[in-house]
């Protein structure tokens, strides 16, 4: 199958398979970080030290982003499960809208050509200063 760099702009080939299943590990890792989210709310809820209406609302809704995350992960692993075998697809086009430098490498796949190639200064990640 052709292969080429996505920084060149041509198709990356990829098993159809392979693309699912990277989606479903990087929601799940989402989900994850929304179950470390909840807890940062529940903290700064009991520091606050009154039991707020709207901020337990709203730690709810971060529930609901876990538990939603989880099920489309589970929905993807099972999509990947259920492609036939040999079934490939271009996820060049789809790789192309992510602003994530590392989320483009996590879902470009171990071996996918231009997945190291991805420009470092471009969608890095940045964390506020605590």
């Amino acid at each position: 199958m052709p292969n080429s760099s996505q920084t060149t702009g041509g198709p990356t080939f990829r098993p159809f398979a392979e693309p699912l299943r990277l989606a479903a590990i990087e929601i799940a890792d989402l989900a994850r970080q929304g179950d470390q989210l909840q807890r940062v709310i529940a903290r700064l809820a009991t520091g606050a030290g009154a039991l707020d209406a709207g901020l337990m609302e709203e730690a709810q809704g971060a529930d609901l982003l876990s538990q939603r995350l989880e099920g489309m992960a589970a929905f993807l692993r099972a999509l990947s499960d259920a492609v036939p075998a040999g079934a490939a697809i271009d996820v060049h086009a789809a790789m192309i809208d992510l602003t994530l430098a590392e989320q483009v490498r996590r879902l470009a796949g171990p071996t996918a050509p231009g997945a190291t190639d991805v420009d470092a200064a471009s969608g890095d990640l940045l964390l506020f200063a605590t």
